[in-house]
């Protein structure tokens, strides 16, 4: 009877401590062996290209001989939008500017005939190309433009001790475009100013009006 009894008492206890064993595991878990891994972030939204400028990239080239007889002046729309100039110092010139839309680009060779001209015949020739290309918010290129030419200007220059004459130049060479939101190309007009009116030779001192005194 007394045996029973403790064997009996042994088996509660025993069952107790069994269950504070259980009791203990299930409530004392680490966190960090958790098996089950972190969300994982959502990717960052790109963002969104917009057309905000176009890139005007300038070139202008002419004659060496046209250099010994005039100054040539360059101008062209900067990045202010407004109007620039340059005088060419070599047969070639180039410039990079970035303009904000909606932008009006172009650019204009004026040559101005020099004080002293020595006395001979002169070949004259002088060409401009505005390349062009749609930027983003960022300065990387959206979409590829075009390129657009300034009439090309050929003529001979004939100096001599009585006057000095200029046959067939247009000595205001340019081109002008507009460009829109929508990549819309347009022509446009742009006021050059300096010594050269916008449509004619006037007021660039170059007479192409021929000879006065020896019936050329």
């Amino acid at each position: 009877m007394v045996m029973m009894k403790n064997l009996k008492i042994m088996s509660l206890l025993l069952g107790g401590l069994l269950a504070l064993g259980s009791l203990t595991a299930c409530g004392g878990g680490d966190s960090s062996d958790d098996p089950t891994p972190p969300p994982t972030p959502d990717p960052p939204t790109p963002t969104e290209k917009v057309l905000t400028s176009v890139k005007a990239d300038y070139s202008a080239t002419v004659s060496q001989e046209l250099l010994d007889v005039a100054n040539v002046t360059v101008r062209y729309i900067g990045e202010n939008g407004q109007v620039a100039s340059e005088q060419m110092t070599s047969n070639t010139w180039n410039k990079s500017v970035t303009i904000p839309l909606p932008a009006k680009a172009g650019l204009n060779i004026q040559p101005m005939l020099k004080g002293e001209v020595g006395e001979g015949e002169y070949t004259l020739s002088a060409k401009g190309q505005m390349a062009y290309a749609w930027l983003d918010q960022d300065g990387q290129q959206l979409q590829a433009g075009g390129t657009e030419s300034t009439p090309v200007m050929e003529a001979l220059f004939f100096a001599d001790g009585i006057g000095q004459y200029l046959g067939a130049i247009t000595a205001n060479s340019y081109v002008a475009r507009a460009f829109g939101k929508d990549y819309s190309v347009t022509d446009t007009d742009i006021t050059w100013g300096g010594n050269a009116g916008d449509d004619s030779t006037q007021g660039t001192l170059i007479d192409d009006s021929g000879a006065t005194d020896d019936g050329r």
